[in-house]
């Protein structure tokens, strides 16, 4: 005789990672757009456009090292030559920053942006030529790259979040490979990659499980900002700024 459990069967257990709202990736964007607008409307040639880019913004290690102008080194991630130039770093920051600002959040997505954007810039100044010109936010792009990178290694159990891993992994190759190109920042990519792989360290998510009652899923909260973030941003912080010293007193 078979007897059969009539007691039913709670059903699986389902995890949803906390997403935040997107608030960063569209204002970025547009202040992006806002500082390419001016060398458009002066009607200037492509060479014309470049050189007033660079003069009032861009990065140029002699200008830093020499005048001191710091400045640079955050203005020109905001700065762009072509519509080409501008179309490619705003379509990348848009796919992959969305991603980034949902899984880390508002306030650690812009200090990951802005650590990676002064990261590139820092390494420019201080192994490129010293009058060598470099604009646009692909460094601080790089970084972003970085940063799920970190992620996805952290998480690589989970099945989207590993394919993730594999993605971010040929993008960062891919865009290394393009820096070797004439006319395209290596060192400013590198660098980019280097600060959001440390800001990914310092920043990536904790989260945790608030298991459900008997009928309901389990559920993830996000870690508040803790000690632990603190001493990490003070960390990668102190590096950037004994890099960037460094390089003011070798150069």
């Amino acid at each position: 005789m078979v007897y059969e459990d009539s007691t039913p069967v709670a059903p699986p257990q389902v995890l949803q990672l906390p997403l935040a709202r997107i608030r960063a990736i569209y204002p970025l964007i547009v202040v992006n757009v806002l500082a390419f607008i001016p060398y458009l409307s002066m009607h200037l040639n492509l060479e014309g456009i470049w050189y007033l880019t660079l003069g009032l913004g861009g990065l140029i290690p002699s200008a830093v090292l020499d005048y001191y102008q710091l400045w640079r080194l955050i203005t020109a991630g905001f700065l762009h030559a072509d519509y080409l130039h501008i179309a490619l770093n705003m379509y990348a920051l848009h796919n992959i920053g969305r991603d980034a600002e949902r899984l880390f959040g508002t306030g650690r997505f812009l200090l990951s942006y802005l650590l990676s954007l002064l990261s590139g810039s820092i390494l420019v100044t201080a192994l490129a030529g010293r009058e060598t010109g470099t604009i646009g936010a692909s460094g601080a792009i790089m970084g972003i790259v970085g940063m799920l990178l970190i992620y996805s290694k952290n998480y690589r159990e989970v099945p989207a979040v590993n394919e993730m891993f594999g993605s971010m992994l040929r993008m960062a190759l891919l865009n290394l490979g393009i820096g070797l190109l004439p006319g395209i920042s290596l060192w400013g990519h590198l660098g980019g990659l280097l600060g959001g792989l440390a800001a990914g360290w310092a920043f990536c998510p904790r989260y945790q499980i608030i298991a459900g009652t008997e009928w309901s899923p389990a559920r993830i909260t996000l870690e508040p900002w803790g000690t632990r973030e603190m001493q990490r941003l003070g960390l990668v912080t102190a590096g950037l700024v004994a890099a960037l010293a460094l390089t003011l007193w070798v150069r």
